[in-house]
């Protein structure tokens, strides 16, 4: 009896295959497979050459094919999974295969090219003179976004001057409300808008519980790039108090969404009302905790340092509690739903967050279900045939049940 084919006919955020991740799963596996990450990358890459296009999200099953065209972060992250690949060669004294090394030097500049033109384009003049950038360079988003401009800089910050990283922090920095929420979006004229989804209809009174981490990031990114700690110093009581800001679990310290009319998460999952404990949010608020730590000791100041060296303790500590042992992976959630975080997991790995022995266990389902993540080295937010709230894998064509008898 043929086995019948999985479901996959989802799109965007719930069935569509993204490149933004594509790195966080690069490095998940190459400590035990460098050739498989390259490949995984070639691959991506050269979807973009056939289409003709570098898109949010792709799915030829799907009945919408795809998102936004000349999209920044699916041109600039999968960049910072090739440096991160040359680090590691490097680091343990390994090459990729001749051919394969060949194709990937190739795609890899290619892609650069690609990123530095759609990452100039999305440029828009603005207030005082200042440059923001949009998500993409089609002029579909029309507003300076935190967290894509944060992706830009991960992936190719040689695009950028200093002065623009600086002058475009300090533009969004002052959109901040006084009750310590940043924005999700900035528009040219200044105004900062809080909430994803469109003006008119936001999806949550207090946005995406992603955005004060990313301004952590996003000054964190200035100073390593730059060198000048002047853009931290003076907005440093302007991050506290957006960290304060963000809702946490008092007993556990992961952030946390009681009501999602109030908060949504990461922005690239915010149509997906979860509840609950947060795995990539928490995980994400791990990362700006440090960082945020390492800035405050930069500039001698090590009892805040200490204190947020603290919170992102907790907040690690706390993530056991998101891990499903049977799977070997994160749950999205604790509430609703907690089903396999595969962008979590695989980010938890990127940045350091998950144990060795998670990291381990997340490569090792990677590896015996890539099938279900990937489609041309671009990533699912959940495994094929799955969709948010409803875990069990739903098929094209349903088995035929059992006969009785010969």
């Amino acid at each position: 009896m043929n086995t019948p084919a999985l479901r996959d006919d989802g799109t965007y955020q719930n069935g569509g295959y993204w490149a933004t991740p594509l790195p966080w799963l690069m490095v998940t596996l190459m400590p035990d497979d460098a050739p498989a990450a390259a490949t995984l990358f070639c691959e991506a890459v050269e979807d973009f050459q056939s289409r003709g296009d570098i898109n949010e999200w792709i799915n030829d099953a799907a009945p919408r094919t795809h998102g936004v065209p000349q999209y920044c972060a699916s041109a600039a992250l999968p960049l910072a999974g090739a440096t991160r690949l040359h680090e590691f060669l490097a680091a343990q004294n390994r090459d990729l295969p001749a051919p394969l090394a060949a194709r990937f030097a190739a795609d890899e500049r290619w892609l650069r090219e690609q990123a530095t033109r759609l990452l100039r384009a999305a440029g828009r003049p603005a207030k005082d003179g200042v440059e923001i950038f949009e998500p993409d360079a089609s002029g579909r988003y029309g507003a300076f976004w935190v967290r894509d401009w944060s992706y830009a800089l991960e992936g190719c910050p040689e695009v950028f001057t200093s002065e623009e990283i600086r002058r475009g922090y300090l533009f969004l920095a002052a959109a901040q409300r006084s009750d310590g929420c940043m924005p999700d979006r900035v528009r040219a004229d200044g105004h900062g808008v809080f909430s994803p989804g469109p003006e008119s209809h936001p999806f949550s009174r207090h946005g995406s519980v992603d955005q004060s981490p990313f301004m952590v990031i996003l000054c964190d990114q200035y100073w390593h790039l730059s060198g000048d700690l002047g853009a931290f110093r003076s907005t440093a009581a302007a991050l506290e108090k957006a960290l304060q800001f963000t809702p946490r679990n008092a007993v556990n310290g992961l952030v946390t969404i009681t009501d999602s009319t109030l908060f949504r998460p990461y922005s690239f999952l915010d149509t997906v009302p979860l509840t609950g404990d947060q795995q990539f949010d928490s995980v994400l608020f791990w990362d700006a905790c440090r960082k945020l730590a390492a800035m405050f000791s930069a500039v001698g100041d090590e009892d805040s340092a200490q204190r947020w060296r603290h919170e992102a303790q907790r907040v690690q500590r706390g993530l056991a509690s998101l891990w499903d042992e049977r799977t070997g992976l994160f749950v999205a959630a604790s509430e609703h739903w907690r089903q396999p975080a595969i962008w979590g997991s695989l980010f938890a790995v990127y940045v350091g967050c998950a144990t060795p022995a998670q990291a381990r266990r997340i490569a090792q389902y990677c590896r015996e279900n890539l099938p279900l993540l990937v489609f041309h080295g671009q990533v699912r937010h959940l495994p094929k045939g799955t969709f948010w709230g409803q875990p069990e894998p739903q098929y094209l064509h349903p088995a035929a049940p059992p006969r009785d008898g010969p």
